[in-house]
């Protein structure tokens, strides 16, 4: 069977929300990329670092812009640039400790 990466691109557009402020970056679950930001659905033990949290999973190695921001119809008093996308209306936060 042959699908057509147009149909699959579809789908995956398709399934975002209509309320979602981004197309979200990889599939559900943790996602590292080489390159020092990555996504996860829960931080692990020990995590020490900034982390946006945003629909659920905590997306880190980006950077976090504070200002006024409007973006569709809304204001924000910041976003987050991670990936090549701009994240509007999670939270940033730094979590852990550094000795």
């Amino acid at each position: 069977m042959k699908i057509s990466i147009k149909l699959v691109l579809f789908a995956v557009l398709a399934g975002v929300s209509l309320n979602s402020c981004i197309v979200p970056v990889g599939p559900p679950g943790a996602y590292v990329s080489p390159v020092g930001f990555g996504v996860y659905p829960v931080l692990p033990v020990g995590y020490v670092g900034d982390a946006y949290f945003y629909g659920g999973r905590y997306y880190y190695g980006g950077r976090y812009d504070r200002g006024s921001y409007y973006w569709h119809g809304r204001h924000y008093d910041g976003r987050y640039y991670h990936g090549g996308h701009y994240y509007y209306g999670g939270s940033h936060g730094h979590y852990g400790h550094h000795h």
